[in-house]
């Protein structure tokens, strides 16, 4: 893991705007967990602030934090389930140490989504479910969403590396149904289930949509060095450019529902 954190200075505004889009997310992927989680230890991978945490204990399950940033773990961190942190690619987790994984919009954070995925296979004990999301790779939706990175822009934003690559690298990998179903196979899952679908997230005003992009990530360490004014007139700016073509916002997700395999019983054995 670098030693960069990268979300530093986005855990409040991911908490307060981010989550309006995220946590509906989060829910409904717990929520395609195919056995009940009541009581069953879930690793929740990519945390950020605890949207997925909270889902599964609302299911019931005993969750486990984990994500690359310490800024977002410590984000009302007593009230949080037991958390560490430490990369995707390389898990601070023994072998089979949980019954399930989720992980919420986090393979799209890394350069080899596969071995991501074989990762959570190995921490994961046999026959538990992983369940997994990315943003699909359809732009039809990003319309409406394109007009405040178009007034951040204006006000003089420009993307850092990381987000950069992160757009046009290693989101694009799992982008669609065959992605992500090839890359759950050759991890080693089994009975995977991959879907696509348009989401309901319950985002319907301009004021909501632009609390939801201008809490993420990118742009946290920027708008940190705005003055209360600037960034009360960049979030009025970027209303006005929403309002007038604003529509319920249906980001597509690709989901994936699978299993890490049960070994064959050996030949011979009682």
């Amino acid at each position: 893991m670098d030693d960069e954190d990268r979300y530093a200075a986005a855990a409040p505004g991911w908490a307060s705007g981010a989550s309006r889009v995220y946590g509906p997310l989060a829910a409904q992927l717990v929520a395609r967990a195919p056995h009940p989680l009541t009581g069953r230890r879930v690793l929740d991978v990519g945390a950020g602030t605890g949207l997925a945490s909270a889902a599964l204990r609302d299911a019931g399950a005993r969750p486990v934090a984990v994500d690359r940033s310490p800024a977002m773990l410590a984000l009302d961190a007593a009230d949080r389930p037991p958390a560490v942190a430490g990369a995707l690619e390389a898990l601070p987790v023994r072998d089979d140490a949980v019954d399930d994984a989720v992980a919420a919009f986090v393979l799209n954070h890394v350069d080899d989504p596969t071995a991501a995925l074989a990762e959570l296979a190995r921490v994961v004990r046999p026959g538990g479910a992983v369940l997994a999301t990315v943003a699909a790779a359809t732009t039809s939706h990003r319309a409406v969403r394109d007009r405040i990175d178009a007034v951040v822009a204006d006000a003089g934003f420009v993307a850092p590396p990381w987000y950069t690559h992160l757009t046009t690298v290693q989101a694009p990998q799992l982008g669609d149904v065959p992605a992500m179903s090839a890359a759950a196979h050759a991890a080693g899952l089994v009975t995977v289930a991959v879907t696509e679908n348009a989401a309901d997230v319950g985002v319907e005003r301009a004021e909501d949509l632009v609390a939801y992009r201008l809490g993420q990530a990118h742009v946290a360490a920027w708008l940190a060095g705005l003055d209360d004014e600037e960034r009360a007139a960049l979030h009025r700016a970027a209303v006005a450019a929403v309002a007038p073509v604003m529509e319920p916002y249906r980001p597509p997700v690709v989901t994936l529902v699978a299993r890490t395999p049960v070994p064959a019983p050996r030949r011979g054995a009682a």
